[in-house]
């Protein structure tokens, strides 16, 4: 059985966080995967991470064209953003969606079926003023190949006092 490319970039990923709650994600991530293949978002048990779930967003991916509705969105994301996105699309949110690193590394991982990983400052806006933020995306294909859903770990870095 050959390993699935996820995995190794998932390890690599986990290496580089730096918020224990993105390396807690990835870690979860890395026990459900089946190895050969794209876990399913059915593996996923959310009780197994429940200090995650404020942290969390899970989003449907749709193809041709790509567009994201969101599933999920913990109450964390949701004060930070300023608003709760359950159920809608985020080129409805965001008129420039298809221009943010929010839909952008999206459609890499459902092209790719890789996980993404990014640290710094976000050029989307946010309500609450951090300093940066790191996150990552995850993907879930119910049939082991075709990415299906994006599950999302975001943590939001507040400046220190000499920032």
């Amino acid at each position: 059985m050959d390993e699935h490319p996820s995995l190794q970039r998932a390890r690599d990923l986990r290496d580089r966080a730096q918020a224990a709650e993105v390396r807690e994600l990835l870690s979860y991530w890395i026990a459900i995967h089946p190895g050969d293949r794209i876990p399913a978002r059915a593996a996923f048990d959310p009780t197994r991470v429940p200090l995650l779930l404020p942290n969390l967003v899970l989003t449907d991916v749709e193809r041709d064209p790509y567009r994201f509705r969101v599933r999920l969105m913990g109450t964390g994301i949701v004060e930070a953003m300023g608003g709760d996105f359950t159920g809608r699309y985020l080129d409805e949110v965001w008129e420039d969606a298809g221009n943010q690193l929010l839909v952008r590394d999206r459609v890499e991982v459902a092209e790719t079926g890789l996980p993404n990983y990014r640290y710094g400052l976000s050029p989307t806006p946010f309500k609450l003023d951090f300093a940066a933020l790191e996150r990552a995306f995850l993907p879930f294909a119910a049939n082991g190949k075709d990415v299906d859903m994006i599950l999302s770990v975001i943590v939001y870095m507040r400046p220190g006092p000499e920032e």
